[in-house]
């Protein structure tokens, strides 16, 4: 087995679970952040805090997604992930990523990677 095919097997039987335990520390250090931001009256990094609990894992599923497409990532994600994120899931299935204009790939990589920066203010904001 080639080393590309275990990075993908690896995405095919491990991407929800990267997505779900994402989703748990930023639960644990948004919503901590979240409060602490709120008890600092810094009410715009709180509020951008609590968005971020759903950012980060949604920009965790683009990349997976992403980064798994020659596996069919999309099809072993659980349906839980299916309903709460439906355009990522729809967007980045694997024949969505074929274009004739432009490198979707790279623009999906740099459109996830914004979204997890964004995702990640309210924790580097806290931390200076």
């Amino acid at each position: 087995m080639s080393n590309d095919e275990r990075h993908y097997t690896f995405l095919f039987k491990y991407g929800g679970y990267i997505v779900y335990l994402v989703f748990l520390i930023g639960l644990f250090l948004n919503g901590s952040v979240a409060i602490l931001h709120f008890m600092n009256n810094h009410w715009l990094f709180g509020i951008w805090a609590i968005f971020s609990i759903i950012l980060l894992p949604k920009a965790t599923l683009g990349l997976v997604l992403i980064l798994g497409r020659k596996s069919i990532v999309f099809m072993n994600m659980p349906m839980i992930i299916w309903k709460i994120f439906p355009g990522t899931m729809e967007k980045y299935r694997s024949e969505s990523l074929v274009s004739i204009t432009g490198n979707p790939v790279l623009k999906g990589l740099m459109r996830e990677g914004i979204w997890l920066v964004i995702s990640l203010v309210p924790i580097i904001g806290f931390l200076y």
